[in-house]
């Protein structure tokens, strides 16, 4: 039968719709097809750059820990078409610093005006783009940065501190001398001083001001009517803002602990040639009378005795915030009228001072016969160490480093407590064993010395004792001092813990 014209039509439309749709149905799988794949390439692109700027952020890190802070530009995958990705790294800035419970005690002196050691916060970023794309649209970008925290590490930019290469000190501010005889007792209360000052922020009159912390000193011709005072005076004015009476004359310098980290001292502690440790409750803020502190603010409390040793440097002074309280590791000399017949030796001491109405010794360690302590103790990490001075004949004797565990003084390591470090010295200078050099000991360096055995262990069992946080990549730092012939003494050395503190993309495009 034949079909007619109008069905033929109607079929031959048909089919054309047909084709159409299937013809529009493969250009929708073929374009969501290279949709995807695009989409996929471009994640992968994505993910390249991403792992590039984490990189990149490693990198950085760990070339400002090896003492190189300057930006730098890497380029990979450059040999083949398209792969090509520049990583551009930031320097390794310190943006923010504060107190840390890893940092090295005792420097308040002038290492501290110079920064001293703290924990530093670094910032370090990192950009990672693609910039050969063929199809004319933006190279993709991904960037990564961090915050990281050094510690201990020092406060300024520089690498070494040495202050005998930092030429002559600057003039004075100020000068104060006094010549009263408050005490009634003939001679003058101020003597001649064998220490430095403290120079500390205290919360004096109607805000806080810069002071300097000092004891009365001594005279030899009159040991017992001079210097038993403790004073303090303005940095910048010189005047005498605080003086109260001690039991007996006060040569070291005092010791400062900033209880809650604001850079103001919350408590001061000075000890005298009697063996008297006092404590100076100073957190708050005291007003003036007639130019000086009220009487009856900022009395000084006797918290410790040792016995009658006498104390000649200033105690480290330890927080421990889990408890709350302060350790402080005090060292004294050998007696000043040791009984006839008996051997004269000093003692070590660490005490823990819970604010209360006296201190209570956690271990002590009695010294060898006529062996005394030597230099301000230094404390970081749970590490103790400290010189100490033995005479072996007239006009000469041997100095021992001593390194022990803070809340045991078990030796720190292993080994022996003390190792002797020099010989044939006269009995050093108030100021001997203080640190005057700090070094930054990059991972690699060439120029970093090599540490005995013993240091090496020390390192390690620092490194143990430290926050399960810390990443260690090889940087440590020394601290050095003077022994009695002028040479170098390494005093300490310390290990750097690095904590990841936030890691974050600033970006994607």
């Amino acid at each position: 039968m034949k079909r007619s014209a109008s069905a033929q039509g109607s079929s031959t439309l048909l089919v054309t719709l047909i084709l159409l749709l299937l013809s529009g149905s493969c250009l929708a799988l073929l374009m969501a097809t290279q949709t995807g794949m695009l989409v996929a390439a471009q994640q992968k692109v994505q993910v390249r750059l991403l792992a590039a700027a984490d990189g990149g952020v490693q990198l950085g890190v760990a070339r400002g820990m090896a003492g190189a802070v300057d930006p730098t530009t890497r380029t990979l995958g450059g040999g083949a078409p398209g792969a090509k990705v520049v990583v551009e790294v930031s320097g390794f800035v310190p943006a923010a610093s504060g107190p840390c419970l890893l940092c090295m005690v005792n420097l308040e002196g002038t290492l501290g005006s110079l920064g001293g050691l703290r924990r530093v916060s670094h910032v370090v970023s990192a950009t990672a783009s693609a910039p050969d794309r063929s199809d004319g649209l933006p190279s993709p970008r991904r960037s990564v940065s961090a915050v990281v925290d050094l510690a201990p590490w020092p406060a300024g930019s520089r690498d070494e501190w040495d202050l005998a290469a930092m030429g002559p000190r600057p003039d004075p501010l100020s000068s104060f001398v006094d010549q009263s005889d408050e005490d009634g007792n003939g001679a003058p209360d101020l003597g001649e001083p064998l220490s430095p000052p403290a120079i500390v922020r205290l919360r004096v009159g109607e805000g806080d001001r810069m002071t300097a912390v000092f004891g009365g000193g001594y005279d030899a011709r009159r040991p017992t009517e001079v210097g038993n005072w403790l004073y303090i005076v303005g940095v910048e004015s010189g005047a005498l803002l605080y003086k109260r009476r001690l039991d007996a004359p006060a040569t070291a310098t005092p010791a400062a602990a900033d209880l809650d980290g604001d850079g103001v001292a919350d408590r001061l502690y000075a000890g005298t040639l009697a063996g008297a440790l006092y404590r100076v409750d100073v957190s708050v803020g005291a007003r003036l009378e007639g130019g000086r502190v009220a009487a009856s603010a900022w009395a000084p409390r006797r918290v410790f005795e040792t016995g009658g040793l006498p104390i000649r440097h200033p105690p480290a002074v330890v927080p421990e915030p889990e408890t709350g309280t302060l350790l402080l590791a005090v060292g004294t000399g050998t007696p000043l009228d040791p009984p006839p017949g008996e051997p004269a030796a000093g003692r070590f001491f660490v005490i823990v001072d819970k604010g209360q109405a006296s201190a209570e010794a956690v271990w002590s360690l009695a010294l060898d016969q006529a062996e005394e302590l030597a230099s301000p103790p230094l404390a970081a990490a749970g590490l103790l160490t400290f010189l100490t001075f033995r005479p072996t004949g007239p006009g000469g004797g041997e100095i021992r480093r001593y390194s022990l565990r803070l809340r045991s003084g078990d030796p720190a390591g292993g080994g022996a407590r003390a190792v002797q470090v020099a010989t044939g010295a006269s009995r050093p200078s108030s100021d001997f064993g203080s640190p005057t050099r700090l070094v930054v000991d990059h991972p690699g360096s060439f120029s970093a010395p090599l540490l005995s055995l013993g240091e090496e262990r020390l390192l390690e069992a620092l490194r143990a004792g430290m926050p399960g946080s810390c990443r260690f990549g090889g940087a440590r730092l020394r601290l050095v001092g003077a022994d009695v012939d002028a040479g170098p003494l390494r005093l300490a050395v310390l290990p750097v813990c690095r904590v990841d503190v936030d890691w974050f993309e600033d970006g994607m495009f």
